[in-house]
C-alpha cells in the first residue's frame, strides 16, 4: 500500500525535526522550511494532508491556506494548521481561511496521530 504523503512546513528546524522523527515511518514527509518553498513544492506535488506554522517570515501560514484554498488544483487538501498561536481569533483567523483543524505547539505525538488519522482515513 502506497504511504500517503504529508507536506510538513514551518521555518523552525527543531519542529521539521520532531515531525520527520514521528511520521517518516509511516508516511511519505516532505518538509519545506518557509511559506514560498511550500507553494513551489505545491506546484509539483499534491500531498494528501499538509501540516503548517502559522509563524513564518515573508509569506506566513495564513497566506499559504488562501494560496492553497484559492487553486482548485490544491482546494481540497487539509490543512492542520500547528501553531504557538492560541488564541481563539488566530484559530478562527485560520478557519475562516479554510484550515480543516488547529493543534497547539509544543507537538504532542497522539493529537498528530488521531487527526492524521482522521483525514486520511477517507
Amino acid at each position: 500500500m502506497e504511504k500517503a504523503k504529508i507536506l510538513v512546513i514551518d521555518d523552525d528546524p527543531v519542529c521539521i525535526g520532531v515531525l520527520l522523527s514521528l511520521l517518516a515511518e509511516h508516511y511519505e514527509v516532505t518538509a519545506a522550511n518557509s511559506g514560498s518553498t511550500a507553494l513551489e513544492l505545491l506546484s509539483v506535488m499534491r500531498p494528501n494532508i499538509v501540516l503548517l506554522d502559522i509563524t513564518m517570515p515573508n509569506i506566513n501560514g495564513y497566506q499559504v491556506i488562501r494560496q492553497l484554498k484559492s487553486d482548485a488544483a490544491t482546494a481540497d487538501i487539509p490543512v492542520i494548521v500547528i501553531s504557538s498561536l492560541t488564541e481563539a481569533s488566530d484559530q478562527e483567523f485560520a478557519f475562516k481561511l479554510g484550515a480543516t483543524d488547529y493543534l497547539p505547539k509544543p507537538i504532542m505525538p497522539n493529537a498528530i496521530y488521531g487527526l492524521l488519522d482522521k483525514y486520511l482515513s477517507h
